[in-house]
């Protein structure tokens, strides 16, 4: 079968890569021959870089200075792509979505905040194929909404759109829940990336870049209390003797932290997840990826679109991993038993087959 899939794929964000990369993985293995659909919305695209670059002083002289780590990132995550999927022509919002789209037997609407209004800034109906023939088959592989409450104008919006679905599944509870509360059935699956075992991931990441024993932090956005985060970070690291290491987008050292690994690209992400200590996080595929690769992990709820990270870690047991207000020591000293945690995984891994077999079929 020929299976076109719609994800959020562009931008600098290593699980949105990553979970592209899996969501290809497990069509292939379902027998299919899947294509990444290249939709850029506008949100992402150089044009809209440009035009906040000349909304006034300020944003100049930052768009500026940033304008060359915006293109480096680009590019890096634009090729580690390309290079494990196949990828579509691209579509941008002028575009006519159906003319470009490519011919397929079956139409997925892959995983991430696709079906996110706030992150997407607006309601976005490509997500749903609201542009193809009623006839397309639309399928719903983990697809996250990301919010727990919709207002009552997107609520009949999704449900006309998701009622020409074959099959709905979505990657959080609560998602379900929301859905389920419109009259439709939708399956709670885990996300993409859970679908590829520790010893998967090997094959997609870098060679080992740190050489010490240390503690990881990756924080990408919406922290409430980075001062919290680096002194829990610091007490975890003193009292296992680790050195501290993060991320940066651009060319500057994060002060707070012992080495920052500038540029990284997904692959270097994975091995420094993979050989990581510890690890601290807030975003959805860093705890994810610390639970995959059976890490000693604590995560910081962000201030927003916290649901799809209670999800997961509500699923799996390991509710004493949150961090919601203050941190204790105690906490990180409490290893985790990942027996029982690969074990439900598996029972999931078996119930997103199952789920796909019976959507294609």
């Amino acid at each position: 079968m020929k299976v076109a899939f719609l994800t959020i794929h562009v931008g600098s964000n290593f699980g949105s890569v990553l979970q592209s990369i899996a969501t290809d993985k497990v069509l292939k293995y379902l027998g299919n021959e899947p294509i990444l659909i290249n939709y850029i919305p506008n949100r992402v695209t150089y044009a809209r870089y440009f035009n906040k670059m000349f909304s006034g002083i300020i944003p100049f002289v930052k768009k500026t200075i940033n304008l060359p780590n915006f293109a480096r990132n680009n590019r890096i995550y634009g090729s580690y792509l390309s290079k494990y999927c196949t990828l579509s022509s691209p579509i941008y919002d002028k575009d006519d979505f159906a003319k470009k789209c490519p011919i397929a037997d079956f139409y997925v609407t892959g995983s991430d905040q696709v079906w996110n209004s706030k992150h997407n800034e607006g309601f976005n109906d490509r997500y749903y194929f609201a542009q193809l023939p009623e006839e397309a088959v639309r399928i719903s592989f983990a697809s996250s909404i990301g919010e727990t409450s919709l207002s009552e104008e997107h609520t009949q919006r999704i449900k006309k759109l998701l009622s020409n679905y074959k099959a709905i599944s979505v990657r959080e509870e609560s998602a379900k829940k929301l859905i389920e509360g419109m009259g439709l059935q939708a399956t709670h699956l885990l996300d993409p990336t859970f679908m590829l075992k520790r010893e998967e991931w090997q094959e997609y990441m870098s060679q080992r870049i740190v050489k010490e024993e240390y503690l990881l932090i990756y924080t990408p956005y919406n922290t409430v209390d980075k001062k919290a985060i680096f002194d829990a970070a610091r007490a975890i690291a003193k009292e296992r003797g680790l050195k501290i290491i993060t991320f940066s987008w651009n060319w500057r050292n994060d002060k707070m932290a012992d080495r920052t690994i500038k540029y990284a690209s997904p692959g270097d992400f994975l091995s420094l997840m993979y050989h990581a200590n510890y690890v601290i996080t807030n975003s959805f595929h860093g705890t994810a990826f610390s639970v995959n690769l059976n890490k000693q992990f604590s995560v910081f709820m962000p201030s927003a679109f916290s649901t799809r990270i209670s999800s997961i870690i509500e699923l799996c047991g390991l509710q004493n991993r949150m961090v919601s207000d203050n941190f204790s020591i105690e906490q990180s000293r409490e290893l985790i038993d990942y027996t029982t945690v690969n074990g439900i995984l598996d029972v999931e891994r078996v119930k997103s087959i199952e789920f796909l077999k019976q959507a294609f079929a």
